[in-house]
């Protein structure tokens, strides 16, 4: 069995249809590092028989078999920690191939984020406030994200300056006052997912304007046939409160494990 070096298109299908076969769930943070990775196939009398990747040089951020091959698993995996400077990798807890050959040989362990998905059912009358979102586009509407100070990146700008379908932004206005913006991130991998996330101006916090920002991104979302997912930082409490009053819960943890 060899490891060749690849690009990512030679084995987006098998990533996709294992992700999407399982039911695993991951967010656009996780495909930026995926995304960003260097990747592999592994090969054997040229066939693909699995695949890893590695980010930045020191961290897997993939890795499975096919299941014919899944017995080399342990071996195999042994093989990727020594490639380029590996030292730790990212695993999904619903990456169950991924996360059971992290767990045989680690020194540590630290707990990166939550993943969630989102319910159903509407929010409550009695919640629900009378916000509008509107799509930003453009260099004019670009500027108008200044007033979330460092909350947006450079890159975030040039997607709304240069729109690539694949990322949106929107200004959240209710009776005309701006009270925040809502981003919706569809995944390029796993089509049948679209992260969520929201910023909510400082004097309309705690206010319930989060939640009905989450939900409206979710409507949204969901009338693009996708599912909405959100992650947030293991210990932003705050976020993850958000999250789960706009009917999130947390499904899936993202763990990286050092070697």
């Amino acid at each position: 069995m060899v490891f060749l070096r690849c690009n990512f298109e030679e084995i987006e299908q098998y990533v996709s249809d294992y992700y999407v076969t399982n039911q695993i769930v991951v967010d656009s943070f996780w495909e930026d590092h995926i995304l960003k990775s260097q990747h592999y196939k592994i090969m054997h009398e040229d066939k693909i028989i699995g695949f890893f990747a590695i980010f930045e040089e020191n961290m897997i951020s993939l890795f499975h078999l096919l299941e014919d091959y899944a017995h080399y698993g342990q071996v195999i995996f042994e093989r990727v920690k020594r490639y380029e400077q590996v030292t730790n990798a990212f695993v999904p807890t619903g990456d169950e191939f991924f996360l059971s050959h992290a767990i045989d040989n680690f020194t540590r362990l630290e707990k990166q984020a939550y993943f969630s998905v989102y319910r159903s059912e509407p929010l409550k009358k009695e919640l629900v406030k009378n916000i509008k979102l509107r799509k930003l586009n453009g260099e004019a509407d670009a500027k108008l994200l200044e007033i979330a100070g460092d909350f947006f990146d450079k890159d975030s700008c040039n997607k709304v300056i240069a729109p690539n379908g694949n990322f949106e932004i929107y200004i959240v206005e209710e009776n005309e006052e701006i009270v925040g913006f809502g981003v919706i991130e569809y995944s390029q991998i796993i089509k049948k997912l679209a992260s969520i996330g929201m910023f909510v101006c400082e004097k309309k916090r705690e206010l319930g304007y989060a939640r009905n920002i989450l939900k409206a991104l979710q409507i949204i979302v969901e009338e693009n046939d996708r599912k909405a997912v959100s992650g947030c930082w293991y210990f932003n409490h705050n976020s993850k409160k958000s999250m789960e009053s706009a009917g999130a819960f947390s499904k899936t943890r993202l763990l990286r494990f050092y070697f």
